[in-house]
């Protein structure tokens, strides 16, 4: 038999195990690849402190490391307070905003001039009674309780992966037999992902206060809580960026009942994903990782399928584990070149 065929036959049925096996262990691998993200971004957050001009190089490493989950615990603290804060408000607002869905729905006809049609009045009551806006966030809501409780899962396997590092550190020593190359390659691979995963941190929060800042002066309510999501759907690259747009300024015009504030937001918010997205990203991180945008559409649409939204947000920093982890050997190096941009 041809040795390529039956490499090719023998990869092909590993990746199907493989993924068959992601999809089944969904439930339990999703919080640990999470738990994982976490604690990069933590190691990650110490070592972009370490860069802090006199002050980084006076603190201890384990200062730094506490520093960095502090500031994520607080992040998380006030992610999870602000949504169930607004919890009962958004309930609330429901039936407003289903009331000026039906206005804007009118203008819009008149628009088009069919507002007098005979079929108007049918479509109008068949798309109002297929869109009930209360019973949409009361889902969302209910789906937020069950995030809640994934995320305290998440945070337990981010805290025993943070304590347990050292530990694994000093076992990859001895399973390495001392030797010094591997144990660096390990420690080099960590760097740069941790750092990159907290530069997309910094980034997302940066996203989310200009974003916050543009929604609180057009008057859009529950700003601070859309400002979270925003930060957050930075993970999600091209995909992210068109939500975080389309959806304040979908509640902005549901809200005001008129398109101006709407549009003044849709171009503020465009304005600031552009900047953050095209010229603090690429200056920030240098270009080092320089991802094909096919490779990103194919790992957003493979992850996707696989683990939901969960795989969404996890497709970006598995694959760019995996280009880093490419790269450090030789055997592989050149597999880490096919999925970069440039070569």
């Amino acid at each position: 038999m041809n040795q390529g065929l039956l490499k090719c036959t023998c990869a092909a049925v590993l990746a199907t195990l493989l993924g068959w096996g992601l999809y089944v262990g969904r439930p339990v691998l999703v919080p640990i690849a999470f738990g994982i993200i976490a604690t990069y971004v933590v190691f990650g957050l110490a070592n972009l402190l370490l860069r802090i001009p006199w002050l980084g190089a006076r603190l201890r490493a384990g200062l730094r490391d506490a520093i960095a989950a502090t500031l994520m615990l607080f992040t998380v603290y006030l992610s999870v307070d602000l949504l169930l804060s607004d919890k009962d408000r958004l309930i609330a607002v429901a039936p407003k905003y289903e009331a000026t869905l039906l206005v804007l729905l009118t203008k819009f006809a008149a628009l088009l001039h069919i507002e007098t049609e005979a079929s108007w009045t049918a479509i109008r009551r068949d798309l109002l009674a297929s869109v009930n806006m209360q019973a949409i966030i009361t889902a969302m809501l209910s789906s937020a309780s069950s995030l809640l409780a994934a995320t305290i899962v998440v945070l337990l396997y981010a805290t025993f992966f943070l304590i347990e590092h050292a530990k694994y550190r000093r076992k990859l020593v001895n399973f390495a037999e001392g030797s010094t190359r591997i144990v660096s390659v390990i420690d080099e691979i960590n760097s740069k992902i941790g750092v990159y995963l907290a530069m997309k941190a910094l980034l997302g929060a940066i996203l989310g206060i200009v974003s916050w800042i543009c929604m609180r002066l057009v008057g859009l309510e529950f700003a601070e809580l859309w400002a979270v999501l925003i930060g957050l759907l930075n993970f999600i690259p091209y995909a992210g960026s068109w939500i975080s747009v389309a959806v304040p300024t979908l509640l902005a015009a549901l809200q005001f009942g008129q398109w101006n504030e709407a549009l003044v937001l849709f171009i503020s918010l465009t304005l600031a994903n552009f900047v953050v997205g095209h010229l603090l990203d690429p200056w920030l991180m240098g270009g080092s990782l320089n991802l094909s945008p096919a490779v990103i559409l194919i790992s957003l649409a493979v992850w996707s399928s696989i683990w939901g939204i969960a795989g969404a947000f996890l497709a970006v920093p598995i694959t760019v584990g995996v280009i880093i982890a490419f790269s450090a050997f030789e055997s592989t190096r050149r597999f880490a070149v096919l999925l970069t941009n440039d070569g």
